[in-house]
């Protein structure tokens, strides 16, 4: 049994994209990036401004300047990072699909995948990013991201879209992708103005959350649920516990009260 089950995979998966290859020279082309700019203002210094002013900048003054090469390499590096991801992005088309990597929306998904997910952790997610960077990251990641959106984490960027307003609490997860009985599903996220979404939470694919709706903290939201506008859901899998009157204040369920 285990020997059928290994060729089947190895079937399903061996002509998929290199993704260590992959991600090996992503991060060697956004280090070189990096370094031609330090090289170029170290060549200034040591050669370039000695020769115009005849005299010889003191090394001590080179060496201080680290900090700034340190910094600026950095956020080039993120740049280019960005920008690889940015151009590496392929097209993947909303559906249930049987994880084999001959179909062109399960490779394509995985290399978005993997230059997404570069890009925002080394920008806008700790340890090395930071988070208040996030919605930036995912609007040139092709996130649709109104004016005043917080996010935390967002799988697939180009497959979402937040309203003006819209919060997503600290470790939600906002995921267009799911895996049921060995099938991935893609699909879109829609949050409409001013939704809460509590922290901790997940969305998974073909949500839809409408105008000034709520979403509790520790909610799971499943596939392809259709939230109407002024709700307030909670719960594993989320349902309706209250609603958002016209002067923007909770009101409760009966049931949920008793």
């Amino acid at each position: 049994m285990e020997d059928k089950l290994r060729k089947e995979l190895k079937r399903k998966y061996e002509r998929g994209p290199n993704l260590i290859g992959r991600l090996v020279a992503y991060l060697a082309a956004a280090s070189i990036i990096a370094i031609i700019p330090i090289i170029g203002i170290s060549y200034l210094l040591l050669e370039v401004i000695p020769a115009l002013i005849k005299i010889d900048i003191p090394w001590y003054l080179i060496i201080s300047l680290a900090p700034v090469y340190v910094v600026l390499a950095r956020w080039i590096f993120n740049g280019a990072l960005i920008a690889i991801a940015r151009l590496t992005l392929k097209p993947v088309e909303e559906g249930e699909y049987e994880m084999d990597m001959k179909n062109k929306n399960i490779r394509n998904w995985s290399i978005s995948g993997l230059g997404t997910s570069l890009a925002l952790h080394y920008i806008g997610l700790q340890p090395f990013g930071m988070p208040g960077l996030g919605s930036y990251v995912l609007n040139m990641l092709g996130a649709k991201m109104g004016y005043g959106t917080i996010a935390s984490l967002i799988t697939e960027p180009y497959l979402i879209e937040f309203g003006d307003g819209t919060l997503a609490g600290g470790g939600t997860v906002v995921s267009g992708h799911a895996f049921a009985e060995g099938r991935l599903i893609i699909g879109k996220i829609k949050l409409g103005k001013n939704v809460t979404i509590g922290a901790n939470s997940v969305l998974f694919p073909g949500v839809e959350v409408g105008d000034n709706s709520i979403v509790a903290t520790l909610s799971t939201v499943t596939h392809k649920t259709k939230i109407p506008p002024n709700q307030i859901w909670a719960g594993n899998p989320a349902r309706q516990i209250g609603v958002v009157t016209k002067d923007k204040k909770i009101k409760m369920l009966k049931k949920e009260k008793d």
